[in-house]
């Protein structure tokens, strides 16, 4: 999501160059985007406002795949930058892509150091410890951001998080129907409802795990767990050409290879 930015005492020049950037995102050409950023911060490299351009040029290089620049972006917007704390998640969101996780850990201990109420970090970071097998410390996390505030959205994914470790896909399935029903129509995580067809698959009711799929398809594409999930559905309704199209999808998107030849062999 790109951030807001308030000008004051900036050149006709640079102003233009702005405008022309608003106009490539707004038609999704981030990559002409990037480029004005990049030149009205040229024009003026002073400026004030260039630590929110920064940021805003390290989320366009991101979103076109460029993620070296995006760190390098990312890392130059920190310095007096009056939205610090959003330059950190999106750099802390990109190290994670880029598998750094380590360096990513960093940056969610900053998050919460400086910013101690932040359910998000704690979410974020319960997920990394996840990866690291660290259970304990996840769970730690999720405590934590249930102490803050029940009713946050990262909350709630963390307790349906820890249901499904617990193997209570119901559990986690109400959880999931409830950030469904109260996000607005026109604005629902295409997560969430990954999230519901993940505890649909695992409790064999296919028709409405394929009804979930079926909503956010478009969005998730390039996603390798949208293929596996969607193979197991056809898999179970004994699809299984279908099921082995969507699981070599997965392979080529990433996914991991021995995974997905363990499903690959229940489609032989």
């Amino acid at each position: 999501m790109l951030l807001p930015v308030c000008f004051a005492g900036v050149s006709q020049t640079y102003n233009q160059w702005l405008d022309l950037a608003g106009v490539h995102i707004e038609g999704n050409r981030f990559d002409s985007a990037a480029v004005a950023l990049q030149r009205a911060m040229a024009l003026d490299p002073s400026n004030e406002n260039n630590p929110v351009l920064l940021l805003n040029l390290g989320i366009l290089q991101r979103q076109s795949g460029l993620y070296d620049d995006a760190f390098i972006s990312l890392t130059a917007s920190m310095a007096n930058n009056p939205l610090a704390e959003a330059a950190l998640y999106n750099r802390a969101s990109l190290l994670c892509d880029m598998e750094r996780f380590d360096e990513a850990m960093d940056d969610y201990n900053t998050l919460i150091r400086n910013y101690p109420e932040s359910v998000e970090a704690y979410y974020r970071r319960g997920l990394l410890f996840l990866e690291k097998n660290d259970r304990a410390a996840a769970e730690a996390d999720f405590k934590a951001s249930e102490a803050i505030d029940r009713e946050n959205v990262y909350t709630k994914l963390s307790r349906a998080l820890l249901c499904k470790l617990d193997d209570d896909w119901e559990g986690a399935e109400r959880i999931y129907t409830e950030l469904i029903q109260s996000s607005s129509s026109t604005a629902v995580d295409p997560g969430f409802y990954m999230g519901r067809a993940e505890c649909y698959v695992n409790t064999e009711q296919l028709f409405k795990a394929s009804a979930d799929l079926r909503v956010v398809e478009k969005s998730q594409r390039e996603n390798p767990y949208f293929h596996i999930l969607r193979g197991r559905v056809r898999l179970g309704q004994f699809d299984k050409v279908a099921a082995r199209a969507d699981f070599r999808t997965a392979l080529e998107l990433g996914y991991d290879a021995g995974i997905v030849a363990d499903w690959l062999k229940k489609t032989e």
